[in-house]
């Protein structure tokens, strides 16, 4: 009767453990060609880059989602549906498009690229810009040379 007592109670499920699990894509994924590896590890780059700068700001939201989507869905879905082309069926690819199926893959995560650096490029220009208005004030409130107008 002793027995019974010993035994592990198994943990209750939690929420996190019945969400499915986001798939960890790195640009050395055995997967992708050569020629993409430098690609994904931009792209995962500017991701980590936005993530880290959007993520205490309650206004950004929009931007850390689009990035967060593209990172755990978009980008594991290209690389699979690329993967899943038997390598002997690729040339048919490049019939229907006139561009290898690894260009065309890499045209993709030329165009996820773009569309981060262009969020990144938004990013930066609020705080340029506040950066310039508080020189213009500083200007202002202290530029003058003559301390009595």
């Amino acid at each position: 009767m002793a027995g019974w007592l010993s035994r592990p109670v198994p943990a209750a499920p939690t929420s996190a453990s019945s969400a499915p699990p986001v798939p960890q894509i790195s640009a050395e994924d055995p997967r992708l060609p050569d020629a993409s590896r430098l690609l994904v590890a931009r792209l995962l780059a500017l991701v980590a880059d936005i993530e880290a700068r959007t993520q205490d700001d309650a206004l950004m939201v929009s931007a850390l989602t689009e990035v967060r989507q593209m990172r755990d869905s978009h980008l594991p879905r290209l690389i699979g549906s690329y993967a899943e082309i038997p390598a002997s069926h690729r040339a048919e690819i490049f019939r229907t498009t006139g561009r290898s199926a690894s260009y065309n893959l890499n045209q993709g995560f030329e165009k996820m690229i773009a569309r981060l650096e262009t969020l990144s490029r938004s990013l930066a220009q609020e705080d340029i810009d506040s950066f310039a208005d508080n020189l213009r004030f500083i200007e202002h409130r202290y530029g003058k040379d003559d301390p009595l107008p």
